[in-house]
């Protein structure tokens, strides 16, 4: 299945017009349109733009584009003494982190690693939550 079908077969599934779904994702309704119609594939979206649309569906990028994933079990994740310690500061700040935002914390990796510091955790979980648009 093509973007195009994907992007308008979620969409439908949202309940959402071309409309409703451009002012979600943040992006122009004519570009979503475009999206939408291009068959062939043609058009190659940004990966900002792509998860501007998957977020806006509550889905997230593989399924957009059709790519396998897989789902983790909800088993318990130990956490690393740096990242307790930035729980524990940001609870003291009024910030007060779920047990999903610390688990998805504890089983990031990036180029083999995780962050050793709280500055460093600090630094990533804003990105994260900037990026996600996600509001606390």
């Amino acid at each position: 299945m093509t973007l195009a079908k994907r992007i308008r077969q979620e969409r439908k599934r949202a309940e959402l017009t071309l409309e409703q779904l451009a002012e979600k994702a943040d992006v122009s309704k004519t570009y979503l349109w475009e999206l939408e119609q291009d068959e062939t594939g043609e058009k190659k979206p940004s990966a900002d733009v792509l998860l501007k649309i998957a977020n806006a569906l509550s889905i997230t990028i593989s399924s957009l584009l059709g790519l396998p994933s897989v789902k983790m079990d909800s088993a318990s994740v130990d956490l690393p003494p740096s990242l307790v310690k930035f729980r524990d500061q940001q609870q003291k700040l009024g910030n007060k982190l779920s047990d999903q935002d610390l688990q998805e914390l504890a089983t990031t990796q990036f180029r083999g690693g995780q962050p050793k510091t709280v500055d460093d955790w600090t630094v990533l979980y804003f990105a994260l939550v900037r990026t996600s648009k996600k509001r606390k």
